[in-house]
């Protein structure tokens, strides 16, 4: 696995990643309002880093860079388990010394896990319309 920036060659992957990925964590919120170039303008000003093997996309993760702000985190139900996110945080370690900040949703249990075992710790709490958040912090 390696991790490279985003490529236009990978649009339709991402696209698709983002879209059944959506569908299949946010299972308590309505997605028939979610269409396939959601992607596009969720990630406007972020930048975007690719996991991909073989020229398979495993994942991505999308920061906006002047906040080093996770908006996304997302990895192929398939390649879950198998170290991608993980890497995918590391490799942002490596390109600055900042702390990591993000928000994760409170029914999103599963990447709350995640975060929580990776080193990030809660520095506040929201609420959205979409349902309530925790504000995560690594250092």
């Amino acid at each position: 696995m390696e991790v490279i920036a985003y490529s236009p060659e990978y649009l339709p992957d991402l696209r698709a990643l983002y879209m059944v990925t959506r569908t299949s964590t946010f299972t308590w919120l309505d997605s028939s309002g979610y269409q396939i170039k959601d992607f596009d303008e969720h990630i406007t000003d972020d930048t975007v880093y690719l996991a991909v093997a073989d020229g398979k996309l495993l994942g991505f993760i999308a920061v906006y860079e002047p906040d080093n702000f996770i908006h996304h985190l997302f990895t192929a139900e398939d390649s879950q388990g198998m170290g991608v996110g993980s890497r995918l945080l590391t490799m942002l370690s490596e390109l600055n010394d900042r702390p990591q900040i993000l928000k994760c949703m409170v029914k999103n249990e599963k990447a709350l896990q995640f975060y929580l075992r990776k080193g990030f710790v809660e520095v506040g709490k929201g609420t959205a319309e979409v349902g309530d958040y925790l504000v995560l912090k690594k250092d």
